[in-house]
């Protein structure tokens, strides 16, 4: 009878979940602002408009972002500080306020610094930031690094050195950079292909498995740090995700990841084709966009939507009686 009571809880929280995953998120791509300043260097609005993301984003005394780990514990989540970050840089700029003429930082610049300033002091010896976590889907113990809070970070810490004008943060950014570029065999957070090509890894696992949201914000912190040096340390990236994107694609909605085929969420997919967009315009490239508006029609269809939200649903539903 337990067991009973227990299964129809679960079954109606996962039937929940379902119906508010049916609701479209919002993830607005910047596509008119270049990004970055093609003369100086510096990084301009993030390709992504991250402020509705971030908008319940929790504040410790230290007006860092905290994030609740599963165990209910409060925590430092790299990630979360640094999509705050971001969001308070592009709303600073939305505000008019410019890094060349402005005298007096306005709150989302002092946000900014803030959450850079803990990014910067939190970095360790190998470049980035371990995770005290752990990550039952993938198998994976606390300890580990993530290529998407490396490349966010890195976003972060360019937007603070065109700020401040402190070398500690370049240097910090291209810290992140070489622990994100090394291999998983190596302690890094890539996996390499035949041809040499990294797919940066948001989770590090074994068998590894390709996260592609993470992938591409990895790939827009090492965009913005070849623009700062006028170099091309983020192609082979590029090209190896580009590459990857019919595998992410199930005919009818696109995969979270390569390790398990199942349909992603409505919000992830949502973040998906928005992240091709942004990458697209990024890069010049015309092949992201083209795949990105072929995933967006399948959200315009309310039979492809009903049968993701169905086996993402069934999923959610087998790792939760694996876990129990």
């Amino acid at each position: 009878m337990k067991d009973r009571v227990w299964s129809t809880a679960t079954l109606a929280g996962l039937a929940g979940k379902a119906v508010r995953d049916l609701r479209r998120p919002s993830f607005p791509v910047d596509v008119t602002t270049p990004p970055g300043d093609t003369q100086t260097g510096q990084p301009g609005r993030y390709p992504l408009d991250l402020r509705p993301m971030t908008a319940g984003s929790v504040l410790d005394h230290e007006h860092v972002v905290v994030t609740r780990a599963v165990t209910g514990a409060m925590y430092r989540n790299p990630v979360s500080v640094s999509l705050y970050a971001l969001a308070q840089h592009t709303r600073a700029l939305a505000a008019g306020w410019s890094p060349a003429t402005a005298d007096e930082r306005p709150p989302g610049i002092q946000a900014l610094l803030t959450q850079a300033g803990w990014l910067r002091a939190g970095q360790d010896s190998n470049g980035g930031w371990r995770y005290p976590v752990p990550v039952p889907r993938y198998g994976v113990r606390p300890g580990w690094y993530s290529a998407m809070a490396q490349g966010l970070a890195v976003s972060v810490m360019l937007r603070a050195y065109a700020t401040t004008g402190e070398r500690s943060f370049l240097d910090a950014s291209e810290g992140a950079v070489e622990l994100m570029l090394r291999p998983l065999e190596a302690g890094g957070c890539s996996h390499y292909d035949q041809l040499g090509r990294p797919f940066p890894e948001e989770c590090p696992s074994d068998p590894v498995s390709h996260i592609l949201n993470g992938a591409v914000f990895a790939l827009f912190g090492l965009c913005e740090l070849s623009g700062h040096q006028g170099g091309t340390v983020h192609q082979r990236v590029a090209d190896r995700l580009r590459d990857s994107l019919p595998e992410f694609d199930l005919g009818y909605w696109t995969r979270y990841d390569l390790r398990h085929h199942a349909p992603a969420s409505f919000a992830y997919h949502c973040l998906h084709t928005a992240l091709l967009t942004a990458a697209g315009c990024a890069l010049a490239d015309p092949r992201w966009l083209a795949v990105g508006t072929a995933w967006e029609r399948y959200t315009r269809s309310p039979t492809r939507r009903l049968r993701a939200a169905a086996g993402k649903g069934r999923f959610v539903l087998r790792e939760h009686r694996a876990g129990s």
